[in-house]
């Protein structure tokens, strides 16, 4: 699989951990192993990629109204793919929402600080 090596470039997978945390490097190449020797396995990344869209997705911005149900939304403080603002755009939206930042984690915000996370869901949950 040609895009795998990109991928799994050091220092590139650990920027989903704030804290640059090795077990995201590993949860990254754990997911692409032996993709390079599997013509099948390689197939799905590329087909999973493609049909991954790059941009907002309307229709489900305009379900969030209808979501009548408590939601929890924990948001990493430093993800630059996905900063604060859009978290608080999708509270507005949401009619029963809690936003909790979690300060110091990147995109996989369970590598960086799982205490926090646990501690979040578990309030949440009562």
């Amino acid at each position: 699989m040609r895009g795998a090596p990109f991928a799994l470039r050091p220092g590139r997978t650990q920027r989903l951990s704030a804290r640059g945390n090795a077990e995201a490097a590993d949860l990254a190449r754990h997911s692409f192993a032996g993709a390079g020797g599997n013509s099948n396995l390689a197939r799905s990344w590329a087909v999973f990629a493609r049909s991954r869209p790059n941009c907002v997705q309307r229709e489900l911005i305009e379900a969030y109204a209808a979501m009548d149900f408590p939601v929890l939304l924990l948001w990493p403080e430093e993800d630059p793919r996905h900063p604060p603002v859009a978290a608080e755009e999708a509270l507005d939206l949401l009619p029963d929402a809690q936003l909790r930042m979690l300060p110091r984690t990147g995109y996989l915000a369970a590598y960086d600080d799982p205490v926090a996370v646990a501690r979040e869901i578990s309030a949440f949950c009562g």
